[in-house]
């Protein structure tokens, strides 16, 4: 690990991804080790794992397929009221979402951190990439097959209509030109991740934020909390699941709990298998390699401290030797995993069946949208008919005060 000069003290260090880069790690990590930061110097605001919330509400950004409001801006706002509040210890926030900001985004965050804002961008090479971003997709409910998703995204020139977001967020020296137009090239930082060193990624943030080696290392993470990614047939089951239940007008919110913090979880946290894992073919990587080394010169000329070694990004990953078409049985285990996460969210208990669900604000809007129905069967027909909507509202009023803390 290269010697790095630490960031002046009270600096704001904003993480902006690129999404794949080892971002949920690191938030991971932060967040399972706030009060040690804390207690080295080091505030990571807020009390969830990391900071979406407040950077999709400062972007005016949705999340998820349906029509669900832009998280409000307060959310922003009072993240960065904590970090005001907070006169001595330098400040770690971000999230890889910001990696999509255009040019008057990018800029609007540099203005409302200050002037002692400093960005830092982690990057990897295109090829190690790709799987792990079209992953990231069937998570997220789409159901593409890999190889068309290949063709559309790093086709020359890609089709833009797939995945929108992934080539705002993925052009790797335009986030990086973006964010040196925000905010000075001699205030952004890119760390290039590299498989042979491992340790690069936590030990250039904590040489950052002048913790002590390993702190950020030392924290425990599972398999859903590293984003580990899944095998082929675990992939290949959800992408299957996302093709049956999307045309069916399934909403966002249900999809999260029940799929993403249920199904998806459990699976990440429990199964660990010797099964392959999606792999490029042969035209894709040499494809990757051409995008990195092109990412790699035009970083290199902006004038941004790099750590690690920019030629990583061009590196070649090994290519699958065949072309099997997609499994058509899946193990008994892998379906059980599934069927048991899915049963343990729905019924708000997290993926492992936790009394204390910790999946986040969508079981705890369940749960409180379950109490609500239960107000809403206790209404008799003359309540419905002969009092009508006035009485209904006042009724559905009363019960949502009650669920509010103190009411």
């Amino acid at each position: 690990m290269p010697d790095v000069a630490p960031l002046p003290e009270r600096a704001r260090l904003f993480h902006v991804g690129i999404p794949k880069s080892g971002t949920t790690s690191l938030q991971m990590a932060a967040s399972a080790g706030r009060e040690a930061l804390y207690d080295h110097g080091v505030l990571y605001p807020g009390r969830k794992f990391n900071h979406r919330l407040a950077v999709l509400g400062f972007m005016g950004r949705r999340w998820g397929w349906t029509n669900e409001a832009v998280p409000s801006s307060d959310h922003w706002d009072n993240l960065m009221a904590e970090i005001e509040r907070d006169h001595r210890r330098r400040v770690l926030f971000g999230h890889e979402f910001a990696s999509e900001a255009k040019p008057e985004i990018a800029a609007r965050f540099v203005e409302s951190i200050g002037e002692k804002c400093h960005v830092i961008v982690t990057l990897r090479s295109p090829g190690e990439i790709l799987p792990s971003a079209w992953q990231q997709y069937v998570k997220a409910g789409v159901p593409i097959k890999f190889d068309e998703w290949l063709e559309a995204v790093i086709a020359d020139p890609p089709n833009r209509k797939v995945t929108k977001g992934f080539h705002d967020r993925n052009d790797q020296a335009g986030v990086v030109r973006r964010w040196a137009d925000a905010a000075g090239a001699d205030r952004v930082t890119v760390v290039v991740l590299d498989k042979k060193r491992p340790e690069l990624l936590f030990g250039a943030f904590e040489q950052l934020l002048d913790l002590p080696s390993g702190i950020l290392a030392s924290q425990e993470l599972g398999g859903f909390a590293s984003n580990r990614g899944l095998t082929v047939p675990e992939v290949e089951l959800f992408r299957a699941f996302n093709a049956v239940i999307r045309p069916h007008g399934v909403e966002w919110d249900d999809f999260e709990r029940i799929i993403r913090s249920g199904a998806l979880r459990r699976i990440m946290e429990t199964r660990r298998s010797d099964e392959a894992r999606p792999q490029l073919p042969p035209w894709a990587v040499k494809r990757a390699a051409e995008l990195g080394g092109g990412y790699a010169e035009a970083i290199a000329a902006t004038g941004v401290q790099v750590i690690g070694d920019l030629q990583k990004l061009a590196e070649e990953v090994p290519a699958r030797d065949h072309d099997d078409p997609p499994p058509t049985e899946i193990p008994v285990d892998l379906a059980v995993e599934a069927m048991a996460g899915m049963i343990s969210a729905a019924t708000s208990r997290g993926a492992l069946f936790l009394e204390t669900d910790n999946t986040g604000d969508q079981s705890e809007k369940h749960k409180q949208m379950s109490r609500i129905k239960q107000e809403v069967n206790q209404f008799t027909a003359r309540e419905l008919m002969g009092f009508g909507f006035w009485f209904l509202g006042d009724r559905i009023r009363r019960a949502l005060r009650r669920l509010k803390p103190g009411g």
